[in-house]
């Protein structure tokens, strides 16, 4: 059976109408928080990823702010995100790429060895990158209530980011989630679509549900 899926943005009475009928329809549900992430009977297997703008807390929907971070090497962009919208956003950027090569310094030094004059500029460009990177997430976590963290950041990045003397997360932070699609440039319109798209629900099932899905869809889209 082929997976379908629909992406929408609902408002918190709608998107509530939409678990009740889904509770109606295939009982009770599971709750994977690492995901945030809804599963519904394991015969069916139709599982809604929840706005990343609510909280679900006691199966109730509680409007929520979160952060968006996207590392790629030499750019990053941020953004604080009040509910559905983004109210603050910066970008960063480095020298960390080799031009010759357009390989990241970090990358290029665990294979090649020590760094001559050119590298190490490149390398103080590193650490002032992930510094303001750093310096930004320390002071919106500080003025703001943040309840979700939505990152985006290599495996290769990711010890310069986290391991900091002055990293403001930790790896194990319970509020970072993996931003579950693949994101090429950490760009401002990037980074935009991506809120649009952390601020819907994406709703997954297989072709034998694909009435039932749709008729509850069209409901509420019409209430």
């Amino acid at each position: 059976m082929d997976e379908q899926s629909i992406l929408k943005t609902y408002d918190d009475e709608q998107l509530e109408h939409l678990l009740e009928n889904l509770h109606d329809q295939y009982g009770s549900s599971e709750y994977l928080s690492s995901k945030h992430l809804l599963t519904f009977s394991e015969k069916h297997s139709v599982s809604i990823r929840l706005p990343f703008c609510f909280t679900y807390l006691n199966e109730k929907l509680i409007p929520s702010n979160f952060l968006i971070i996207l590392i790629h090497s030499g750019e990053a962009a941020l953004a604080y995100s009040e509910e559905d919208q983004i109210v603050e956003h910066k970008m960063v950027k480095a020298y960390m790429v080799r031009q010759k090569q357009g390989k990241s310094q970090i990358k290029y030094l665990k294979t090649r060895g020590k760094s001559k004059a050119g590298s190490r500029v490149r390398l103080a460009g590193t650490d002032h990158f992930f510094g303001e990177i750093n310096e930004k997430i320390a002071e919106w976590d500080e003025y703001f209530e943040i309840e979700k963290i939505a990152i985006s950041c290599n495996k290769t990045l990711q010890p310069y980011f986290f391991n900091r003397p002055d990293a403001a997360l930790r790896k194990d932070d319970d509020r970072l989630f993996k931003i579950p699609k693949h994101i090429q440039e950490a760009n401002f319109e990037n980074l935009t679509a991506l809120h649009n798209y952390l601020i819907s629900m994406e709703l997954k099932f297989y072709d034998s549900d694909n009435e039932l899905i749709n008729t509850i869809i069209s409901e509420i889209d019409n209430e």
